[in-house]
């Protein structure tokens, strides 16, 4: 397993976890998740460029599509569906695109 996909310690993921803001641990504490509200068809756009950015960094997340949402749920299944800094980083790459889509 390459160190980036090595898994975060609690504190680590506590103190990345704190520079994305609207974002949180999935109950069971492996996955990283957060809705985006937006109109109905930005929210299709929205999960186009996610996916585009997922294919460049190799590494994908769940997306669910509703009518003006779109929720994420981001894991490393191959560090045992455990949190690693390629979560972090594809959560960030989100984060910085959602505005422009009208995402709130």
């Amino acid at each position: 397993m390459s160190p980036y996909a090595e898994p975060l310690s609690h504190k680590e993921i506590e103190d990345r976890l704190a520079e994305l803001p609207g974002w949180s641990l999935t109950e069971d504490g492996m996955s990283l998740q957060r809705t985006y509200r937006l109109p109905h068809i930005p929210a299709a756009v929205l999960v186009m460029h996610i996916a585009q950015i997922q294919d460049e960094l190799n590494h994908h997340s769940d997306l669910t599509l509703g009518y003006n949402s779109v929720d994420v749920s981001v894991t490393t299944h191959a560090a045992g569906g455990r949190l690693t800094e390629r979560d972090f980083g594809l959560a960030r790459r989100i984060e910085d695109i959602a505005p422009a889509h009208g995402a709130a």
